[in-house]
């Protein structure tokens, strides 16, 4: 069995990847700044270590016996764009601490970048219009840096918009939000209109975990499209399912691509078909109405 550290384990994302490095077989280490283990998965026996992820040393030593590296400690768009010092430190200079702990062994890392490399006209040539975007293409090129110099493989995950069960931050938190509003009957707004890409919170976890189960090569970045809709259509498909319409959009649509499309996942990494926003809401909707019972029932 291999062990896996994961940054940010406690995060939206991170909680998922844990689950499914666990079900993958992998023992967990989790590495947060301010660790949440009552969110964990039910069950998942995770080894916690509480750091920061700008300190060298905290991180280094996070990562030693471990086999790999999922990174998904950051700062999102609007906490970046307050503070810009702040967001290079936490997601660039923190991205190198991390590459730095793989390099002696040369492990595996697996991190989040974002679609918001590219810029709203361009969805070829990355040009990121955001801090947030900005910091995360040069986390890119570190990892192609730290591979020719070092031998350390890496897969760079470009998702667009990340929804699902979960608690989220951030502008781009808005569907997660609306999901967790419709299952408790409460009304939310997303703050972002337009097109967009809409992957599932679990199809991110699951090419996680495959870059920890497979060999990973080369320092590859993959943009994550997911299922390409309308926010309205979104919106409607919630209301469908759900029965509750208390959901309100009202926002500029975001500076990144309309129409983005997926990277080809490379063969080694296995089958990762993509969620459509039906079965998507549908699964969330499941998992929250079932933990709204729970609550419900405990009061």
């Amino acid at each position: 069995m291999s062990r896996v550290l994961v940054t940010g384990g406690t995060g939206f994302v991170g909680l998922r990847a844990a689950a499914a490095l666990a079900a993958a077989g992998h023992s967990v280490r989790v590495f947060d700044l301010a660790p949440r283990p009552e969110r964990l998965s039910p069950g998942l026996d995770a080894e916690i270590v509480a750091g920061d992820i700008t300190d060298t040393a905290s991180v280094i030593e996070a990562a030693h016996g471990c086999d790999g590296i999922v990174h998904l400690a950051g700062l999102m768009t609007v906490d970046c764009a307050r503070d810009p010092v702040l967001g290079a430190r936490v997601n660039l200079i923190g991205s190198l601490n991390v590459f730095e702990a793989a390099k002696a062994r040369r492990l595996p890392v697996a991190y989040l970048s974002t679609a918001g490399v590219f810029g709203p006209e361009d969805a070829i040539h990355p040009k990121p219009m955001t801090i947030y975007g900005a910091t995360k293409l040069a986390v890119e090129g570190a990892a192609r840096a730290f591979y020719l110099d070092h031998g350390v493989p890496s897969l760079g995950l470009r998702p667009y918009i990340v929804y699902g069960p979960g608690i989220s931050t951030g502008i781009a938190a808005g569907p997660s939000i609306a999901l967790a509003a419709a299952a408790h009957r409460k009304p939310a707004q997303i703050r972002f209109s337009g097109r967009v890409g809409f992957v599932f919170v679990d199809d991110v976890a699951r090419l996680l975990a495959a870059a920890m189960t497979a060999p990973l090569t080369g320092a590859t970045a993959l943009t994550m499209a997911g299922d390409t809709a309308e926010m309205d259509d979104f919106v409607t498909e919630l209301s469908q399912q759900s029965g509750w319409s208390d959901i309100t959009i009202d926002g500029p649509p975001l500076r990144i691509p309309a129409d983005l499309a997926s990277d080809p996942v490379p063969p080694a990494l296995g089958a990762q078909p993509i969620t459509d926003i039906k079965t998507g809401i549908r699964l969330s909707l499941a998992e929250l109405t079932g933990a709204a019972a729970v609550e419900s029932s405990n009061v």
